[in-house]
């Protein structure tokens, strides 16, 4: 799976008289929610470990480090995860995936 930046369109600003317009935007990125599954994984964190190699470790691509951090409501944008925090890790991500793509028209 690509990074999520490569798959999201952009648009122009409208233009008006704002000092943004039609300067090239990402269009807004929408997200599922993921309910939680009897087989999702949890991991208590460490202190070396980010969400970039967890979700390697678990989906064998590194860029999908946004799922884990989306499904345990990191915020911030590091991927850094609070050291003895346990993480969700969903198994299933076929449905997650074509959840996120059907709300950003991908």
């Amino acid at each position: 799976m690509p990074s999520r930046y490569q798959i999201i369109s952009t648009m122009k600003s409208d233009t008006g008289i704002t000092s943004t317009s039609g300067k090239t935007m990402y269009k807004p990125t929408y997200y599922p929610s993921i309910e939680a599954q009897s087989d999702d994984n949890y991991i208590l964190t460490g202190v070396t470990d980010r969400l970039d190699n967890i979700a390697f470790d678990f989906y064998g691509d590194a860029t999908l480090w946004w799922v884990v951090s989306m499904v345990n409501n990191l915020e911030g944008g590091s991927i850094y995860p609070p050291t003895g925090m346990y993480l969700r890790i969903p198994k299933d991500l076929s449905g997650l995936i074509s959840k996120y793509n059907q709300l950003n028209n991908i």
